[in-house]
């Protein structure tokens, strides 16, 4: 889970194309925002030229019209949606079709390019309105993976609603920004400091967008693209901007905004490049390498493996520790409940602070989550009652069946429920009896809780833990017969947690795991 901004130094070709392509801008005044330019900017993106072995249809998708590009041999289970750029008041599906025929030709799928709500005669919450509208419509389609593609406008438009915590629900499974306009309030410095250098955009012209599309909606309004927006439930993000134009900062900041939520980022800056550039393809090496990297990005997107977000109960404890690390190993996400964030600071989690036992908390915890591994612990307590396990089992039981998670698996250990007496002599008639017959008869509870929550749930009973290498292959005993008293490797212990997020081999069972 890493942000990062990746520069490109602009090449003597694109130098020239550039300095060819400015003196053509400085012919014509600035784009403007405005119904009455709508045909000059269509023209403009019309002109790309079309893909080979790609077909174009008109088609609607939830009622919303626009163009759907369809590559020759296409994934047929994944989709991109793409969102036009133009300020929320000009641009057309029919313009950008060609273009995007592009970037679905590169990515393998199928790419449908919206007629979502224009200002003034359709202002905000229109456009978002049509976004949720076209969102449910793929799905119903049954598309399995959705990536989310816009440009300007279209682009922040991805980002912000994407960032509303629809992406694990949604199957979303990336998004992919050029140019976004995210800030609409305009704050941004690249606003002046590079005013000078766009040809295309100025803060005055975005303004103006911005009185259309708003009208008396106000910039701090929560449903707008904001750089302040939770992005902790953001899939994947893959960011083109040029260092030559007044929305570079919108780009920079949000790279900043991911770092600070642990997601993947990937900003490219690309020197001397102006607003979507990518659109210039076929004058411009870099525009061509962008549309390279953006159909590599999303075809891997498509392709790789659906990552899930667990919620780890006992994450700062030793076992959860190395079930975080083999979370992040595969890909999946951790998200991490925990009483004191200083001691969690070195886990590479989605920190969410708080109690296990807290309603409130656990619902913040549990949000846009596909399961949760509880890998809670307590100390030894010889003389008074222990009930911290099932207290926050029943209050997690029922907060996972308020958000709709199904999957639990837990970590009770050897000596709870029929695991009893399958622990060697030292185990069972010294340490269980004289230290952990109060924690264990906790334990017990805890599993009756579980076992009666209707949840597809998985208990797991190690052996005693230790930080030593394994001693041979784990096996998973449900035959108790068999068992010998040992130790296993937190490490192993971890790894067969892990899988049964996704597994159904031991659902509704509880294994005694050994080497």
């Amino acid at each position: 889970m890493t942000s990062s901004i990746v520069r490109h130094d602009i090449t003597s070709s694109d130098a020239q194309a550039m300095k060819a392509m400015r003196a053509m801008f400085e012919e014509n005044p600035k784009l403007k925002f405005e119904p009455a330019s709508r045909a000059a900017f269509d023209g403009i993106m019309g002109q790309a030229p079309a893909p080979e072995g790609v077909h174009f249809e008109q088609g609607e998708v939830g009622g919303v019209p626009g163009w759907w590009c369809r590559p020759a041999k296409a994934d047929q289970a994944s989709v991109i949606l793409y969102l036009h750029g133009g300020g929320y008041v000009i641009g057309s599906a029919d313009a950008y079709r060609n273009f995007v025929g592009h970037i679905a030709q590169r990515a393998g799928v199928a790419a449908f390019v919206a007629d979502y709500a224009l200002a003034p005669e359709r202002p905000f919450p229109a456009a978002v309105n049509d976004f949720h509208t076209l969102h449910k419509g793929l799905l119903s389609l049954g598309y399995e993976r959705i990536a989310v593609v816009g440009d300007s406008a279209g682009g922040g438009l991805a980002l912000s609603l994407v960032a509303d915590g629809i992406s694990k629900s949604g199957k979303i499974v990336g998004v992919v920004a050029m140019s976004p306009w995210i800030d609409m309030s305009l704050s941004g410095e690249s606003m002046i400091t590079r005013a000078s250098t766009d040809p295309i955009l100025s803060q005055e012209t975005l303004a103006d967008a911005a009185v259309l599309y708003l009208g008396n909606v106000g910039t701090d309004d929560k449903r707008l693209p904001r750089l302040d927006n939770d992005l902790s439930t953001m899939p994947p993000v893959r960011i083109h901007v040029g260092d030559a134009e007044v929305l570079l900062d919108d780009s920079l900041r949000f790279a900043k905004r991911a770092e600070q939520a642990g997601f993947n980022c990937a900003v490219h800056v690309w020197q001397g490049m102006t607003h979507v550039f990518p659109s210039s393809f076929s004058m411009l090496q870099a525009a061509a390498e962008a549309l390279d990297d953006i159909g590599a990005f999303l075809a891997r997107q498509f392709t790789q493996p659906a990552h899930k977000r667990v919620l780890v109960l006992g994450a700062t404890g030793g076992t959860g520790r190395a079930i975080v690390q083999t979370l992040n190993a595969l890909g999946h996400i951790p998200v991490a409940l925990v009483r004191s964030p200083e001691k969690a600071k070195d886990l590479d989690a989605v920190i969410v602070e708080g109690d296990a036992r807290d309603p409130a908390a656990l619902e913040k915890a549990l949000t846009n989550c596909d399961a949760v591994i509880s890998a809670l612990g307590t100390p030894v307590s010889p003389f008074r009652e222990v009930t911290l396990l099932s207290t926050a089992t029943r209050t997690l039981v029922a907060a996972m069946q308020r958000q709709n998670v199904r999957r639990l698996v837990s970590i009770t250990g050897i000596g709870a429920g029929s695991s009893r007496d399958h622990g060697g002599f030292l185990f069972d008639r010294i340490i269980m009896p004289l230290l952990l017959k109060k924690v264990y008869a906790d334990k017990d509870r805890q599993e009756a809780i579980i076992a009666q929550s209707g949840l597809d749930w998985v208990v797991v009973r190690p052996a005693v833990l230790n930080d030593k290498p394994r001693r041979g292959d784990i096996r998973a005993l449900l035959d108790l017969v068999s068992f010998h008293g040992g130790t296993i490797a937190r490490k192993d212990v971890a790894d067969f947690v892990v899988d049964q997020v996704e597994s159904d081999v031991f659902l509704g069972k509880t294994p005694l795991i050994t080497w």
